[in-house]
């Protein structure tokens, strides 16, 4: 009886750290003091988050994945949603420019999307949106434009699976960044750690004095 008791006790213990740590955001740790930093943002819209990097003093661009035939060509019947949830599918690229940052401003306000912003150093922001665009280009042939999303839309080679989602490809993306991510990210619900930034400046401040 004892036992049964402390196994119940375990396994309602493990399932409330388990319910704890899926409902706790994801936190993203930027990097401290970047050279010659740059900001970007990760745009949280729903269960998808996408990011935005500068293209030059004023542009932006923002990059985003997903499924094709959910995420692009809006096939969210059940069939859709199960097969990209449970079995690889086909991935989707894809990419929507500002032309200042008061547009993505306000076009997130309207889609109801939380912006994050926060600095990382210039040249690993120039790389991988190099790379992000050379990926693009490649599967230009497959473009799309969706109407719902403002995104235009490639097929890109990276199957899209349970464990391989839009934000498992934003963790990807941040991490080119310089940045470290701590969470569970199967869906977008991210958070800046500002006091780890917070802790290091106030150190820094402490041994520079």
């Amino acid at each position: 009886m004892r036992l049964r008791r402390f196994v119940a006790l375990a396994l309602a213990s493990i399932a409330i750290l388990l319910l704890i740590w899926i409902s706790s955001p994801a936190m993203i740790l930027p990097p401290i003091q970047p050279d010659n930093p740059v900001m970007v943002y990760v745009a949280e819209h729903g269960m998808h988050a996408r990011l935005v990097l500068p293209m030059d003093q004023r542009r932006l661009i923002q990059y985003a994945y997903g499924d094709w035939k959910y995420y692009a060509l809006n096939q969210q019947d059940w069939e859709n949603t199960i097969a990209a949830s449970l079995i690889p599918t086909q991935g989707a690229l894809g990419r929507r420019e500002f032309n200042h940052l008061a547009e993505l401003q306000q076009v997130s306000q309207q889609e109801r999307a939380t912006l994050l912003g926060f600095a990382v150093a210039g040249a690993d922001a120039i790389q991988l949106l190099q790379a992000l665009n050379q990926r693009f280009d490649h599967q230009i042939h497959t473009r799309v434009q969706n109407l719902r999303t403002g995104l235009t839309l490639v097929q890109d080679e990276q199957d899209y699976t349970l464990f391989h989602n839009s934000n498992h490809e934003l963790v990807m993306w941040l991490k080119a960044l310089g940045c470290r991510v701590r969470g569970f990210v199967l869906w977008a619900n991210f958070d800046l750690w500002t006091d780890y930034l917070d802790w290091w400046s106030n150190i820094r401040s402490h041994f520079l004095r």
